[in-house]
């Protein structure tokens, strides 16, 4: 019988190469789904965009908890930009009766001058510390008319 020893359990080159080439593309793979994944968190973290011209109002309606033990908030990270305000709610029926105050809260968001900022919408219990947990983020680009 033949000595077949140039016949090694080894495998050669081109394999080695294959398999390295298939290790770079699978990670390669991988790394592009978790930039994309990077890249969609970070854009919801900025906030919806909205646009307004100075002077324009924006109405924004968050629904509110059915229990009154939570409040809802709106904070502007630039105020000298944007205007937060809640709008005022009609607490009386025609003919000078309650009505329910439980419905969806409106918010007035108003462009004074030119520039950007962020809007956050958020609720949190009632006598507590914090800015709560955030409903909704808007990044709002004012314009001039």
């Amino acid at each position: 019988m033949k000595n077949h020893s140039h016949y090694s359990s080894r495998p050669s080159t081109n394999v080695k190469a294959s398999r390295l080439f298939h290790s770079f593309v699978v990670f390669g793979w991988l790394f592009a789904l978790l930039s994309a994944c990077t890249a969609s968190r970070s854009e919801s973290a900025k906030g919806q965009p909205m646009r307004l011209t100075v002077g324009d109002i924006n109405e924004v309606t968050v629904a509110a908890r059915p229990d009154a033990t939570y409040q809802l908030t709106a904070t502007s990270d630039n105020q000298e930009v944007v205007d937060v305000s809640r709008k005022p709610t009609d607490v009386t029926a025609p003919g000078g009766t309650p009505s329910s105050t439980t419905g969806p809260t409106v918010f007035l968001i108003k462009g004074v001058t030119a520039g950007t900022a962020r809007v956050v919408l958020s609720e949190k219990k009632i006598g507590t510390d914090g800015a709560g947990r955030t409903k909704k983020t808007y990044a709002v680009t004012v314009t001039n008319k």
